[in-house]
């Protein structure tokens, strides 16, 4: 679903739909198609991507999701006789609306992979994948939630409670869910965001195992870390790599390009979301990364301070607080800089699969002490090990990409410069 608009006139949600297409130009990759109902709740008009969209009857569904089987999903909620039952059900990643004569139902994913905002316009309710699109009025749908509206008016209704479950052997559980959701989620061909790093170098590895070819882009800056350990980890674990050293009109382009549509412009947002949209752009399609293993498998140096000076339980806090806000913090971000690059993003760590045995594992499996210093990410490293990457990749310490990459220094400097 590209965008849907409820008003009472049909030409006014036809006038307002049309506007949500033209203001997401970028999102149309291939041929989409307008449809109109009327419906007990107003007039509905909605546009969306061939394969997103289907009726039957007086229902019509339109969803966008990953990773993509044909229509199958999308009739799976057409039908649907119980919604929370089969969005819990799909082990996707979604957004979508059901359209019924009495109700309208908006959804979303999990952890908000992918996007959906709404906004009131007067008597109007209008619905895109791209906040922007709506105007400052806009929210976002949080994720694993339900937005209905009838007659008696619109209610939130969360349809998603993760499932957590006891692991008698957690590292080899987590080895398994990660190799489930390679072999899933990857399609032939991975174009992987590749920093050389402990998260995107595991994902290499089990795309490999799946069977996938896999070929890494690194964005990076001449002399940085990510430039040589890139070189270094794929050589490593045998994989082809492509290093983008972008000049200095690429990424002032590619800041132009994100902030007609980034709320927020802190630079860490634009070094993080141009990294994205330069790899996506030479993905051409689907660009995989590491988002989410950070917060979820303790990952950042932040939780090691918190854990040496507070204890393990306000860790555990701080990090249930972030996994909380992956989509708004992270995901909405790159998902907007891929698709203004043509592309779509794909995180598999917060799969389902995956997201849910993070939240059963124990916190202190996490931020582990050994002879006196913390390590980061225990299980997932343990899990790699299992797996069979190689020692020399799994202790490698990393940066976050902004600055590994030499991105964020370079883009602060010319930001100063060109005064944008």
């Amino acid at each position: 679903m590209i965008g849907l608009a409820v008003a009472g006139k049909a030409e006014d949600s036809k006038r307002i739909v049309e506007r949500l297409v033209r203001s997401q130009e970028y999102r149309l990759t291939r041929p989409f198609r307008f449809i109109e109902v009327e419906t007990g709740v107003g007039y509905v008009s909605i546009a969306a991507r061939e394969g997103e969209i289907i009726k039957r009857g007086d229902v019509l569904a339109a969803c966008i999701y990953h990773p993509r089987a044909g229509v199958k999903a999308l009739e799976h909620i057409l039908e649907s006789e119980d919604l929370v039952t089969t969005l819990m059900s799909l082990d996707l990643f979604f957004s979508g609306a059901i359209i019924e004569h009495e109700r309208i139902v908006l959804f979303r994913d999990h952890v908000g992979h992918m996007p959906l905002a709404y906004a009131w316009d007067g008597g109007s309710f209008m619905a895109a994948l791209s906040r922007s699109a709506l105007g400052s009025a806009a929210r976002s749908l949080e994720p694993g939630h339900m937005l209905v509206l009838d007659h008696s008016g619109s209610r939130l209704v969360r349809w998603y409670h993760p499932t957590r479950f006891l692991m008698n052997n957690p590292e080899e559980e987590l080895a398994e869910r990660l190799i489930h959701v390679a072999e899933k989620y990857l399609s032939d061909t991975v174009f992987l965001g590749f920093s050389g790093g402990l998260d995107s170098s595991i994902l290499a590895h089990i795309a490999a195992l799946a069977g996938r070819n896999v070929r890494g882009i690194t964005v990076a800056m001449k002399g940085s870390l990510d430039y040589t350990w890139a070189q270094e980890t794929a050589g490593i674990l045998g994989i082809e790599l492509e290093i983008l050293e972008p000049c200095d009109e690429e990424l002032v382009n590619a800041v132009r390009l994100l902030s007609s549509q980034l709320t927020g412009r802190r630079l860490m947002d634009l070094s993080i979301a141009s990294i994205m949209l330069l790899a996506a752009r030479r993905a051409g399609g689907v660009l995989v990364v590491g988002q989410g293993a950070d917060e979820l498998f303790g990952g950042y140096w932040r939780y090691e301070r918190i854990l040496l000076e507070h204890g393990i339980k306000k860790a555990a806090e701080v990090m249930s607080r972030d996994v909380e806000r992956i989509g708004e913090r992270n995901l909405e971000r790159d998902e907007l800089a891929a698709a203004l690059a043509g592309s779509q993003l794909l995180a598999p760590y917060v799969a389902r699969p995956i997201y849910e045995a993070a939240l059963s594992i124990d916190p202190e499996l996490k931020l582990r002490i050994l002879d006196g210093r913390v390590v980061r990410k225990w299980i997932l490293r343990r899990a790699a090990e299992i797996l069979g990457v190689p020692g020399r990749v799994l202790e490698r310490p990393k940066k976050a990409a902004q600055y590994s990459s030499g991105i964020q220094r370079r883009l602060g400097k010319l930001l100063m410069e060109k005064k944008l």
